[in-house]
């Protein structure tokens, strides 16, 4: 996930080293350790997407994928969150989003200013409602309220929270459940009360067979520089930003018209459900009845708030209120491009607000954390 990442990757991986994470026999004999566990993971991804398709449920390749592996993580099955494929997936779906960008985009840019300057006093609320129901409500200390409540840059902010003295544990724990609450609702609202195809498979048609091997490696080489040149900058959500900005400026200018065919981005949606999905592996009754039943909480409480929000900010300025509902809306910024993707929406005005809000959380948490020196260990 852009503002996810892996909640139990480290835990993971000393668990292998310990050899106390076993896959079942019959996958271990096909796949060595770990890759059983990755195998298992991305099979019942499949299986749940399937299964989603088949009942017409909203987004289906991607919340089938999480769900199935969500369930197989608190059943405690052997599954592992398939870190191999975090990359190159999250990276294709970056370029899909991109490639939503217009030369039309340009001219329209002035246009947003006013939406994206209100999308800074919405952060700075959001993050005072959290602060405070985290630690008065939820009793959490203030370092670890904190960097809950901060929507977005999850690898950031932990890393800040640990070297500050904070409850890693609980902030990745709160983290996953507003985006997983998010994700999940937001889909299934606009589906079952605005009428929206959420149900489709995906808004792009183009088929594999369909693209020719020069536009494969155009698609391959926005995705690999994007990411390379993002992460070299430090960017926040580095596999899926600089894919993107790379896909979108050669869009956007005219310079590239290929689209990311519809298989691949079947398997890219599975894998990021699946990796979702897994990283509530190990997850404890304690920890759900407590500190992730408050993320839940206050999942519940932000979507409130940015429905009232988005409400207000599309009449202001007369941008389609799904989108800008979805441009609000602080959940993964990978995951609610792609369903503005999916609806054929403003894809470029939704991708725009995510990559501001993520520059302000950043910058904001950045800035607390050198100026709370009080707070480190």
């Amino acid at each position: 996930m852009a503002d996810g990442g892996g909640a139990n990757v480290e835990a993971q991986r000393v668990a292998q080293a310990r050899g106390e994470l076993r896959v079942p026999m019959s996958i271990s004999m096909l796949f060595p350790a770990p890759y059983g566990g990755y195998a298992l993971a991305l099979f019942l991804g499949a299986c749940g997407s399937v299964a989603f398709v088949l009942l017409k449920l909203p987004l289906p390749w991607f919340l089938g994928a999480l769900t199935a592996c969500l369930v197989a993580s608190v059943l405690g099955l052997p599954i592992l969150r398939p870190a191999p494929l975090s990359i190159s997936m999250r990276a294709t779906l970056g370029v899909a989003v991109g490639s939503a960008y217009t030369p039309a985009l340009l001219e329209r840019l002035p246009g947003m200013l006013g939406s994206l300057a209100l999308l800074i006093p919405f952060m700075g609320l959001i993050i005072v409602i959290g602060m405070m129901f985290y630690e008065r409500v939820a009793r959490f200390d203030r370092p670890t309220a904190f960097y809950s409540a901060v929507p977005g840059g999850l690898t950031d902010m932990t890393t800040m929270a640990e070297d500050s003295g904070a409850n890693v544990r609980a902030i990745i724990l709160v983290q996953a459940s507003r985006i997983l609450v998010i994700v999940f609702a937001l889909p299934l609202w606009l589906q079952w009360h605005d009428g929206l195809s959420v149900a489709q498979t995906f808004a792009s048609r183009v088929r594999l067979a369909e693209v020719w091997p020069f536009d494969i490696m155009v698609m391959i080489a926005m995705g690999w520089s994007g990411w390379w040149i993002a992460s070299r900058l430090g960017m926040a959500g580095a596999p899926v930003v600089g894919p993107m900005l790379a896909s979108g400026l050669l869009h956007a200018l005219g310079l590239s018209t290929v689209k990311v065919p519809l298989e691949v981005l079947i398997v890219a949606q599975i894998s990021v459900g699946a990796m979702l999905g897994c990283q509530f592996r190990g997850l404890t009754l304690k920890e759900f009845t407590g500190t992730m039943t408050w993320g839940i909480a206050n999942a519940l409480v932000l979507m409130v708030v940015t429905g009232g929000v988005a409400w207000a900010v599309s009449r202001i300025t007369g941008f389609d209120p799904v989108s800008v509902l979805l441009a609000f809306a602080p959940g993964g910024q990978t995951e609610l491009n792609l369903l503005a993707y999916v609806l054929g929406l403003d894809v470029a005005y939704v991708a725009l607000h995510h990559l501001m809000r993520l520059a302000i959380v950043i910058l904001g948490a950045q800035i607390v954390f050198r100026t709370k020196t009080d707070w480190r260990k």
